[in-house]
C-alpha cells in the first residue's frame, strides 16, 4: 500500500521528472495561497466577521500546503493533499454563500446545498 502511495505521478507539462522540486513554478506559486490565507485570517479577526469566514481563510492556507506538497513530491499520496482541501473549500464556500450573502437559515441553506450538489453529481455522471 505505501509503495503505491509513494509512486510518482506526472500530470503537468512543467514536471521535469520524479525528483523533488521537479515542478518549481507550481510549487512556488503556492506561497501566494499561504500569504492570502494568513492575510484573510488577520482581516477576519480584525473585522470580526465570524468563525465561518475564519475557517475559510485557514482552509486557503491548507490548500496552499496541500498543493505545495503535491507539486513538490507529486505522488499518489500527495495528490490527495492537493485535491481534498480544494474540494472541501468549494463545498464549504457554497454553504457560506447561501448563509452569508443570501441570508438563508441553516435548514434551507443545507437543503439547497444538498440538492444543488446532487443534481450536479447526476448531471456530470
Amino acid at each position: 500500500m505505501w509503495q503505491t502511495l509513494l509512486t510518482p505521478v506526472d500530470l503537468y507539462c512543467e514536471r521535469t521528472g520524479p525528483e523533488l522540486w521537479a515542478e518549481p513554478a507550481n510549487a512556488l506559486t503556492n506561497l501566494a495561497f499561504l500569504a492570502a490565507g494568513l492575510w484573510g485570517v488577520r482581516e477576519v479577526r480584525r473585522r470580526g466577521t465570524g468563525i465561518f469566514a475564519e475557517a475559510l481563510a485557514w482552509w486557503v492556507v491548507a490548500i496552499g500546503i496541500g498543493s505545495a506538497l503535491f507539486h513538490t513530491f507529486a505522488n499518489h499520496g500527495t495528490v490527495w493533499a492537493d485535491v481534498l482541501p480544494i474540494a472541501g473549500f468549494t463545498l464549504a464556500y457554497t454553504l457560506f454563500n447561501l448563509r452569508r450573502f443570501l441570508g438563508m437559515r441553516w435548514g434551507k441553506a443545507i437543503a439547497i446545498f444538498v440538492a444543488f450538489y446532487a443534481v450536479t453529481g447526476l448531471l456530470t455522471w
